[in-house]
């Protein structure tokens, strides 16, 4: 994701506006930003009193228990992800079940690491990293 412009940018932008220098779409032009992306830091500036980037969301955090992968790949020894991800929603309907690129996310996070195989399939072999380690 793109960094947010700085706000001594947002700042200068929203005083020439102020200063009565141009119409939004001549001061987007002007400073090299989006009409759009100055008419959100004005409505900003009228509404919260400041034009400071909001904070990064991050998403929603993954259901996958690391011990339910864990167990998996112990059982699975040198599976790749379609594998894996089959064991896992083996027993699971609708909304339960992941999609493969969840559980290669899933076995990124807990310190899984892709290796290729002879015949071109990633396998994933034990963590390696200090990642891995549980936390705390």
């Amino acid at each position: 994701m793109a960094e947010a412009y700085p706000i001594e940018l947002r700042e200068r932008v929203v005083r020439a506006y102020e200063a009565g220098e141009g119409s939004a779409a001549a001061i987007a032009q002007w400073f090299q930003v989006g009409e759009a992306t100055v008419k959100r830091w004005l409505w900003r500036k009228r509404d919260e009193g400041h034009v400071r980037p909001t904070k990064k969301a991050g998403g929603t955090r993954s259901a996958i228990a690391r011990e339910e992968i864990d167990a998996i790949v112990e059982e699975l020894k040198d599976a790749n992800a379609v594998e894996i991800a089959a064991a896992y929603n083996r027993g699971r309907r609708g909304s339960a079940r992941v999609h493969v690129s969840t559980i290669k996310r899933a076995l990124h996070r807990f310190g899984y690491v892709v290796k290729k195989s002879a015949d071109g399939r990633s396998r994933f072999v034990a963590p390696t990293s200090s990642r891995s380690a549980p936390r705390s």
